[in-house]
């Protein structure tokens, strides 16, 4: 009899106990919320963790992501976090690259079109007039072959295709100043090598991929100056002038054969440059 009654009170004793037991959920909070997912991790509550999900990719918990240029990079994919894309534009295929948070065309727009596919008008030594442009055409297979056009095409808001745009002067900043500042920006956006510059080439990197190369520029008369030594291209912004004249002066970013510095400064829009793209 008395072994009856020690075992049914330790049972009432194990009862109550289990009865009295605080729930602690997976991260150890009590009465917390906190359980675990698909994935097999402790999420919610406490734990600062969300619910793991598809990548873009479709793998469960995966990292793969969406980049700057729209691709599905990381994780499980097998490309390149700084991976981009090129595009087609009047029969010419574009290559881009990601510069900090920047994606950029790698090469110089390349077209005798406006998006519309209408034809800029040749440009003539005896009239720069609206929607004109010139062609360096030194050799064929040549690196430093070019396209130059006047302002009037650059400031068109119609020569750049769907998705991309002239850069502005803070564009250009934000390019240089990501690579260090104007005393080094330089030779990481010249092509190295003695094809795209002339000797000696200074510092030239190329290690931000923009691959800029000693085009030149044309001179108020036509004429292409400084091939293999210099290259400038065009930016939306004007500077602010006087009334005394009308010259318009735009910002345009220039490098040079012989230097790591690079800037962003006013030039005349009676010159001939380049233009880059910059994506929207």
């Amino acid at each position: 009899m008395t072994m009856k009654k020690y075992l049914f009170t330790g049972l009432l004793v194990w009862f109550w106990s289990c009865e009295n037991v605080e729930y602690q959920d997976c991260h150890g909070t009590v009465s917390g919320g906190a359980y675990f997912d698909e994935c097999g991790d402790c999420v919610g509550g406490r734990t600062g963790l969300i619910e793991c999900g598809e990548d873009c990719e479709g793998n469960l918990g995966g990292v793969a992501f969406i980049n700057l240029c729209d691709i599905c990079v990381g994780g499980e994919t097998g490309i390149q976090v700084d991976s981009c894309e090129s595009f087609d534009y009047h029969g010419y295929r574009y290559r881009t690259v990601i510069i900090g948070d920047q994606v950029w065309v790698k090469e110089d727009l390349n077209t005798i079109n406006y998006r519309s596919g209408n034809t800029i008008s040749v440009f003539q030594t005896t009239s720069d007039s609206v929607g004109t442009f010139s062609q360096n055409t030194i050799s064929n297979g040549n690196e430093k072959n070019g396209v130059f056009y006047n302002w009037h095409v650059a400031i068109s808001d119609s020569i750049a295709p769907d998705g991309w745009r002239v850069p502005n002067k803070e564009d250009f900043q934000e390019l240089i100043n990501g690579l260090g500042g104007e005393y080094l920006a330089g030779g990481k956006l010249k092509k190295s090598g003695f094809t795209a510059w002339d000797f000696p080439n200074n510092y030239a990197t190329n290690e931000s991929g923009f691959s800029a190369i000693g085009k030149g520029y044309r001179d108020q008369s036509g004429i292409f100056q400084e091939v293999g030594r210099k290259c400038s291209f065009w930016s939306l912004d004007t500077v602010q002038n006087d009334d005394t004249t009308t010259t318009n002066y735009f910002w345009v970013l220039k490098l040079s054969f012989d230097s790591n510095y690079t800037n962003v400064i006013p030039d005349s829009d009676d010159y001939g440059h380049l233009i880059r793209l910059i994506k929207n």
